[in-house]
């Protein structure tokens, strides 16, 4: 039977939360066969940014609101990282500089210190150029963003030929130039919401749900048996042309039909679980940032291992402590500035 289902998809939501989770679990260190997890890790956060791209806006509207969003956390985290990073270097006056130098630069050898800052940064810069170039219209941004894909195919493959030696796009303050390729999978998201959202509203969820997972199954079987080169964005290298965006975009496809139809039906059954997850949402900057210095502390305090047991270590304290941070900040008057969300005042008002 077709079922209709309320606007606001809190799968979705949770599938958001998921693309997080992720991120950290690719930081937390190398496992066999990482490269199905890196094939759609990042492409699946910046097409859930598209998804909710809102047509229609301003540029200074929008340029205010990734400042306030993005850009004020990006400054106030950093600043934070420094005086973690001088603490714990405390004595190693040009390590220190150093990483403050790179830290705070951004582009190729960015500290490790910075380690998930790029994409809030290239995210910003993306979601800015995408709103400046709306005006002209929708063939102009779709070949702006493709010219952005080839522009860094061309520069990776001037780097491996020793052209160059560092890419371009990458070699940028604040890896800013990252955010021309990196357009084309926000528009991918953007036209995945028109595409999708109407069939999860008026077909089958079991259906839809078992066509997704057929798609993640079937796009990583693809990854597994053939010589298909991941994604490695934060380096410019968006793996084999054509090939890895297509397999990236049907893993996002199918998570995009598992969640917003059978993770969304479960969660409808207990609906105190909406606003937990809106809350989880609204950590997303704050364990970006969070998670890596765990994550240093970890490696630093004899947790570095290559073993699965360090390995799950790493993994479990990083999200849950990354987590438990941005729930506590968004609580606060510090949530504007850290999170770049507004502070909850009553975290039981929804139960």
């Amino acid at each position: 039977m077709p079922t209709t289902r309320p606007p606001r998809n809190t799968g979705i939501d949770l599938l958001r939360v998921f693309s997080i989770v992720m991120v950290v679990v690719g930081h937390a260190g190398a496992f066999p066969h990482q490269e199905l997890l890196t094939i759609w890790r990042m492409p699946l956060f910046f097409m859930l940014s598209g998804f909710f791209f809102t047509a229609g806006r301003t540029f200074q509207s929008e340029f205010t609101r990734r400042w306030d969003t993005l850009v004020i956390p990006y400054l106030a985290w950093s600043v934070i990282i420094s005086v973690w990073l001088i603490t714990v270097t405390w004595g190693q006056e040009d390590v220190i500089l150093e990483h403050l130098e790179s830290g705070w630069l951004g582009g190729t050898g960015q500290s490790i210190f910075w380690m998930a800052a790029w994409f809030v940064t290239t995210l910003a810069g993306a979601t800015i150029l995408r709103r400046f170039l709306e005006r002209f219209g929708t063939a102009v941004v779709w070949s702006v963003a493709v010219l952005g894909m080839v522009a860094t195919y061309v520069a990776s493959y001037l780097v491996s030929t020793g052209v160059l030696e560092t890419h371009v796009l990458v070699d940028t303050p604040l890896r800013l130039g990252l955010a021309w390729p990196v357009m084309f999978y926000l528009l991918v998201g953007e036209l995945l919401r028109k595409l999708l959202m109407p069939i999860v509203q008026h077909f089958s969820s079991h259906l839809l749900a078992v066509l997704g997972l057929l798609l993640v199954v079937g796009a990583l079987v693809v990854t597994a048996t053939t010589d298909v080169s991941a994604h490695f964005i934060q380096a410019g290298n968006f793996g084999t042309p054509i090939l890895t965006p297509l397999i990236a975009i049907a893993v996002t496809i199918g998570f995009i039909l598992v969640f917003a139809t059978w993770v969304n039906d479960a969660l409808e059954n207990f609906p105190w679980t909406r606003a937990g997850v809106s809350r989880l949402v609204r950590t997303g900057t704050t364990v970006v940032f969070f998670h890596g210095l765990m994550l240093i502390w970890m490696y630093q305090n004899g947790y570095g291992s290559d073993s699965l047991q360090d390995f799950w270590l790493r993994i479990g304290v990083a999200l849950s402590t990354s987590f438990a941070v941005g729930l506590l900040i968004n609580m606060t008057p510090a949530a504007p500035l850290l999170s770049g969300a507004r502070q909850e005042r009553n975290i039981f008002r929804n139960r």
